[in-house]
């Protein structure tokens, strides 16, 4: 991955001079009409995940989500990981692109994801590893198992330690992360549908620039990318700035930072209620700025389930939220109405 997050960690925190950014060296996407055509959205489980190792291994990137480094640091056994985390701790702008393939569908498996990596072909296996330690000798972690099998076992023991890595930090919140990524694809489709494919891309983040031709960032190397089948945007909950993978030629996935991650990462605030609006519903209710389903509520308010759907029942009926059924659960979303009612509130409360 040709990681923004580095970028910007490099030129806040002051890293020394080997890392040190040319601020005149760009990354090049070359994206002309007819593969902006053939560009896409898709949500993949193994972008985020490596977006999150990363944070866990460099803190400092990612500041709004120190909270969930600290709950999840704890959990996470490095000995069990020891390929993948030498390949993401590094002070380095490249991670290898083959821990994240280009997903083949909206949203694929996370079984089909690791397939993809641990089928990688052995050249590109290589070549990475050499992009990724370019001077001195390999991470022991990455020449034992080179050592041992050569670099289909590099390919292997990634997806199997990616596994437990996701078992671990995301397994778990994932149904909750997903619903805000997939409401900030959802928010960039509809905007789509009126203005038109080019201007999501520019609308992805400022440090993103497309002339008609070529998608470019500043960044630490120079590097352009050829992208025949389109370009593959994902949005992400940890990434600050946006991100390129390029796992096979052509290849060409883009991550950016999601609309509404700020939620992700907030607990639920307590509003002072009124009698036509109780303090418990008043506070579900200002915690529906994101979509979210009765067992999620539920377990950030340490309320029963039963309970919750009492209130928003009570909330829809009084027209304040609204449902739509995702799958096989129903998420519940505050109205515009429900926005300016709790605005008010407190404004009330300040006076």
């Amino acid at each position: 991955m040709f990681s923004g997050i580095l970028d910007e960690s490099i030129r806040e925190c002051g890293a020394g001079a080997s890392h040190s950014k040319n601020v005149e060296s760009m990354l090049t996407v070359r994206v002309g009409p007819g593969q902006l055509a053939r560009s896409r959205f898709a949500l993949s489980r193994l972008a985020e995940l490596s977006c999150a190792l990363e944070v866990l291994t460099h803190p400092v990137r990612a500041p709004f989500a120190l909270g969930w480094v600290e709950a999840t640091r704890p959990r996470l056994d490095i000995g069990a990981v020891s390929l993948v985390h030498a390949l993401v701790e590094h002070e380095s702008p490249y991670v290898p692109d083959f821990l994240v393939p280009l997903p083949a569908e909206y949203e694929p498996a996370l079984d089909t994801e690791l397939a993809a990596v641990a089928t990688t072909p052995a050249a590109i296996v290589r070549r990475q590893l050499e992009r990724t330690f370019p001077t001195g000798p390999l991470p022991e972690a990455v020449a034992g198992v080179l050592d041992r099998g050569g670099e289909r076992a590099v390919a292997e023991t990634a997806a199997e330690q990616l596994r437990h890595c996701w078992r671990v930090t995301l397994a778990d919140s994932w149904p909750a992360l997903s619903r805000v990524l997939d409401e900030d694809v959802r928010h960039r489709a509809a905007r789509a549908a009126r203005v038109g494919f080019a201007e999501i891309l520019t609308d992805l983040h400022p440090t993103l620039h497309w002339d008609g031709t070529t998608l470019t960032k500043d960044a630490a190397y120079d590097l352009t990318l050829d992208t025949a089948p389109g370009v593959v945007l994902t949005p992400s909950v940890f990434l600050p700035w946006p991100a390129v993978w390029n796992g096979a030629p052509e290849d060409v996935l883009l991550g950016y930072p999601a609309r509404g991650r700020g939620a992700v990462w907030t607990s639920p605030s307590p509003v002072l209620g009124t009698p036509a609006l109780s303090t418990r519903r008043a506070s579900l209710l200002a915690d529906l700025d994101t979509p979210r389903s009765t067992s999620e509520l539920a377990t950030r308010h340490h309320l029963s389930p039963a309970t919750v759907s009492y209130h928003l029942n009570r909330l829809c009926s009084d027209g304040l939220v609204t449902r739509r059924q995702d799958g096989h659960k129903v998420l519940y979303a505050a109205t515009a109405g429900a926005r300016s009612l709790l605005t008010a509130m407190s404004e009330a409360v300040r006076r």
